[in-house]
């Protein structure tokens, strides 16, 4: 939020980014209390799956991809930086550039400039890529353009849909993707390519872009930039919510997905289950810039037994998970991994246990005696 008094440069100041740490003792207490809340049966003794929530954007600020450790995770990193390269030769500028050229937290910098200099030298980072990502978003406030952060939020947040997917190949889940997040969800679950969900999000972020441009400068800001800023962070914020749909004409075409998700348009509204072309095509026309606004979501529904929420910590949606058994930030792979092993595992269908076979009574046989002639 600008400050009354300041510089708008100095209305996002440095900050220190909260890493989850999370323990597995904690994780421990939190599933015996469910198991007494019997959050996981719903009375009838079939099983209730966790649901994995998938808000339309995983960070609120730069370069919180890096500080949760998703580029140490070799699995999800190969996906990110393939995707990453992928990008900039449709866009011409480079994604891990721009995701961490405005990085607020400076305890990050070693990171980002070791990953960078590795990156350049196994010929995996376009040096003119980097040098137009700098140019075209070489002010604070460029970090909330609506087309950059679109493909931004699509290269990390589809491959973390890929890991947490391969991840819990055992374990029962339910997705349910909420807003923009469904670019990501189908681009994981092989329904469209990454290329031509890139240039549909580059398409129809670029209109968003222009109008949010137009609402800026028709309130009378000289700061266009900032006060486009503004908008946009108090929509993510759920101070305001603005509306703005896609045209049919920038909607890729999207084929079944491989397995089938729920979906929402905004996080109030009821979920449907996506399992078509036709179903996935009818999704991606209630695309629309009002999915970014935090709000409440519903309360548990009697399918749900508990929601993990894959953000970043400084996302508005983490706030759900703050004290409590029945919403988990699922923020780096740590978390991932614990909610995998001690939580969504409750979710399994019991195993009937067949009763022991009663022995019955037989006559004895008797033995012949065998005679040689």
């Amino acid at each position: 939020m600008l400050i009354p008094g300041c510089k708008p440069d100095q209305a996002w100041k440095r900050r220190t980014y909260p890493v989850p740490t999370p323990s597995r003792k904690g994780f421990r207490w939190k599933a015996s209390a469910l198991r007494r809340l019997h959050r996981f049966d719903n009375g009838s003794g079939s099983a209730r799956p966790a649901t994995i929530m998938v808000p339309p954007l995983y960070n609120f600020m730069p370069a919180e991809s890096v500080a949760m450790g998703w580029l140490n995770e070799i699995d999800a990193l190969g996906a990110i930086r393939q995707r990453m390269i992928c990008a900039a030769n449709i866009t011409g500028w480079d994604i891990f550039t721009f995701h961490t050229l405005h990085n607020r937290d400076h305890y990050f910098d070693t990171t980002i400039a070791a990953v960078r200099d590795t990156w350049l030298k196994e010929g995996n980072l376009s040096p003119a890529a980097v040098l137009e990502t700098k140019k075209q978003f070489s002010k604070p406030y460029d970090y909330f353009r609506i087309p950059a952060r679109l493909v931004e939020n699509l290269v990390f947040q589809s491959a973390l849909l890929e890991w947490v997917g391969h991840r819990a190949a055992d374990v029962p889940l339910r997705f349910h993707i909420i807003g923009t997040a469904l670019l990501s969800a189908l681009v994981s679950s092989g329904s469209i390519p990454f290329s031509a969900a890139v240039t549909s999000a580059l398409e129809f972020g670029s209109r968003w872009d222009q109008t949010m441009a137009g609402i800026a400068e028709s309130n009378g800001t000289a700061e266009t930039g900032w006060s486009r800023f503004e908008e946009l962070r108090r929509l993510i914020e759920g101070r305001v919510v603005t509306a703005l749909a896609v045209p049919r004409s920038d909607l890729p075409q999207a084929a079944a997905p491989s397995k089938p998700f729920w979906y929402s348009p905004t996080v109030k509204d009821d979920p449907v289950l996506i399992a078509t072309a036709r179903d996935a095509a009818a999704a991606l026309e209630t695309l629309n810039l009002s999915s970014w606004a935090y709000a409440k979501p519903a309360p548990l529904g009697h399918a749900e037994s508990v929601r993990g929420w894959l953000v970043s910590p400084l996302q508005p949606f983490a706030r759900l998970c703050r004290w409590s058994v029945s919403n988990y930030l699922l923020a780096n792979p740590a978390s991932v991994n614990l909610f995998m092993d001690y939580i969504a595992t409750l979710g399994r269908a019991p195993v009937l246990l067949l009763p022991p076979e009663t022995p019955q009574n037989r006559f004895r046989l008797s033995r012949m005696k065998v005679t040689g002639p």
